[in-house]
C-alpha cells in the first residue's frame, strides 16, 4: 500500500528531478532508452503537451509540422493554426516532402495507435535524418509499455525526448507531471519558465515520490496477467502497451483514427479493479 501524505511532501530541485527520471526511465527489465545523456538540456514540463505547444511554436515559423496518422490527435488540433500535414504511409514520405530543411516531425514510441514500436520508426528516422527534419520523440507511454528498446545514439534527426506520468499512475495526469530533454540549449517559453523557478513543485514533489516506489514495470507486472485475461476473453489482439489492445472493423469502428484497419481499444476500465 502506497499513501503520500500532501502536507508531509518535500520540494524538489530541478536537478533531482531530472536525476529520478533518468534512473527511472531505464529501471526495467522489459525496456531500454540508451543515449540520453547525450541530451543534456532537461525542463520541467506540463506532462508532455506543453513539449509538443513550444515545439510546434518554433519549428512552424518556418517548417511544415508532421505527423503519422493515428499518432496523437492532440497534435492535430494545433495543426489547425499551422502548416501541418498527415502522413497517411510513412513509406510515401519522401514523396511528400518539400525539401531538405522544410519538415519537423513528432512521433510517439510506443507509437500511439498501435500501442507498440511504429513497425516504420527506423525508416522514418533515416528520411529525417537525410532531409533535416528535426523529430520530438514523445515516449509519454514509458510506463506501461514493454519490448521498446531505442538508442537515441542511432538516430541524430531526435532532437528532444519528452515523457510524463499521466499514462502509468492514476491521477497524475492532473498534476502534470512531465519532462523535456534536448540535445541543445532551446529558448522558449519552458527553458525561460524553468530558468525562473516557476515549475510546479507540488507535481515535480508527486512524480518524485511516485518514480521512487514504482518502476516503469510496475503495470506490466501488476496487470499482466489480467490484461491477458481480458483480451482472450474479449478476442482482441494484445499489443505492448497494458492498457491498449486491437480490435476488428464489425466491433469498434468507431476507434479507428485513421490507419485502415486498425481499431485501438482502450481496456483500462477492466483492469482499475485487479
Amino acid at each position: 500500500h502506497f499513501h503520500i501524505d500532501k502536507n508531509n511532501l518535500s520540494t524538489v530541485t530541478l536537478e533531482e528531478y531530472e536525476k529520478v527520471w533518468r534512473e527511472w526511465l531505464n529501471y526495467s527489465d522489459t525496456k531500454s532508452l540508451q543515449g540520453l545523456e547525450n541530451f543534456t538540456n532537461v525542463d520541467y514540463t506540463q506532462g508532455t503537451s506543453q513539449t509538443f505547444d513550444q515545439f510546434i511554436l518554433r519549428h512552424s515559423k518556418d517548417r511544415e509540422i508532421l505527423v503519422l496518422s493515428g499518432d496523437f490527435q492532440y497534435h492535430a488540433c494545433l495543426g489547425k493554426h499551422v502548416q501541418f500535414s498527415y502522413v497517411d504511409y510513412p513509406h510515401h514520405l519522401e514523396g511528400i516532402l518539400q525539401g531538405p530543411g522544410l519538415h519537423a516531425l513528432l512521433i510517439s514510441a510506443p507509437f500511439s495507435d498501435f500501442g507498440c514500436i511504429h513497425p516504420d520508426f527506423e525508416y522514418i528516422m533515416k528520411i529525417c535524418n537525410v532531409h533535416d527534419i528535426p523529430v520530438c520523440l514523445d515516449i509519454a507511454y514509458w510506463g506501461i509499455a514493454k519490448n521498446i528498446h531505442i538508442d537515441l545514439d542511432n538516430y541524430p534527426a531526435i532532437k528532444e525526448v519528452t515523457c510524463s506520468l499521466s499514462k502509468p499512475f492514476h491521477t497524475l495526469e492532473n498534476h502534470r507531471v512531465g519532462i523535456r530533454f534536448t540535445k541543445d540549449y532551446v529558448d522558449d517559453g519552458i527553458s525561460m519558465l524553468n530558468e525562473v523557478k516557476m515549475q510546479n513543485e507540488y507535481s515535480m514533489a508527486l512524480g518524485v515520490a511516485y518514480m521512487r516506489h514504482f518502476s516503469p514495470d510496475y503495470n506490466w507486472e501488476k496487470y499482466g496477467s489480467r490484461y491477458e485475461e481480458l483480451c482472450s476473453q474479449l478476442n482482441l489482439v494484445y499489443c505492448d502497451s497494458v492498457i491498449f489492445a486491437l480490435g476488428d472493423a464489425e466491433r469498434h469502428e468507431e476507434f479507428n483514427r485513421g490507419i485502415e484497419g486498425n481499431y485501438r481499444v482502450c481496456i483500462s476500465e477492466y483492469l482499475s479493479d485487479c
